[in-house]
């Protein structure tokens, strides 16, 4: 990746902040967020990153600044979208992190530019998240009841048990989780052979959606090399352990990539 200057930056509604992007840039790191959760939640790695990697978390719509925005609630359509509004900053080095939600928009989205003739990432990597599953498509998945997505979210340590008690806010938070696994749930894992780059699966030593035991299974979806990094922690390692993630990150991003 060292010694490729990337492109100049464009504004994008998917960008919160691209003040990161002035030299001495080399790779663009494109960091999409979890079910239910907002862009705000990478902010604290830009201080921590080598200088030489542009933090850029990716806003989906229907949070945070975009609250107004109608939330995409199918991904082919949010892959199209993605490739307008970001395509122009998709040359030169870039990679991609992905947790949870973000870890199969990522793999699929890497897919969908692979698909349309544009270039993969140098290095993409997926945490908390099991591989897609072809024989097990899930667009017609239930989707639980608001006590449900409470009692599932506060199990993953995604929310602390006290906001639980806001109705307002209970209301506003389990209404986007919702609409986020209907968006991922709507994931069609198509043929058409695996990656070239390289996949990098990060599993919580606690997580239960991805046991570090099955994170392995990534390995089919690349021709390069799938390499599992243990963490300490559950579904969200990377709130709980965000310094250890980012010095992983560090060291993943200044190994050489695919050839």
């Amino acid at each position: 990746m060292i010694g490729v200057t990337v492109p100049p930056a464009r504004d994008s509604r998917y960008l919160p902040d691209v003040r990161s992007l002035a030299p001495p840039v080399r790779t663009r790191l494109f960091c999409f967020h979890h079910a239910g959760g907002t862009a705000s939640v990478f902010a604290d790695w830009r201080d921590h990153l080598r200088p030489e990697i542009a933090l850029l978390p990716v806003q989906l719509p229907g949070r945070e600044y975009r609250v107004h925005d109608k939330r995409i609630l199918v991904m082919d359509q949010l892959f199209d979208e993605l490739a307008r509004e970001l395509g122009p900053m998709l040359e030169g080095s870039f990679a991609f992190y992905g947790h949870s939600m973000g870890a199969t928009l990522a793999y699929g989205f890497a897919r969908h530019l692979r698909d349309s003739g544009g270039p993969e990432p140098e290095t993409l990597v997926l945490g908390a998240c099991p591989p897609p599953d072809p024989s097990h498509p899930s667009a017609h998945a239930e989707i639980p009841d608001q006590a449900a997505l409470a009692r599932w979210m506060t199990e993953l340590g995604g929310v602390p048990e006290a906001l639980l008690r806001s109705p307002e806010w209970l209301d506003a938070s389990t209404a986007l989780l919702r609409d986020d696994l209907v968006l991922t749930s709507t994931y069609r894992h198509r043929e058409g052979g695996p990656l070239r780059c390289p996949i990098h699966v990060l599993a919580g030593t606690d997580d239960s959606i991805l046991p570090p035991a099955q994170a392995g299974r990534w390995k089919a979806h690349t021709t390069a090399d799938c390499t599992v990094h243990e963490v300490p922690g559950g579904h969200f390692f990377h709130r709980e352990q965000p310094d250890q993630l980012v010095a992983l990150l560090n060291q993943l991003l200044r190994q050489p990539t695919r050839t």
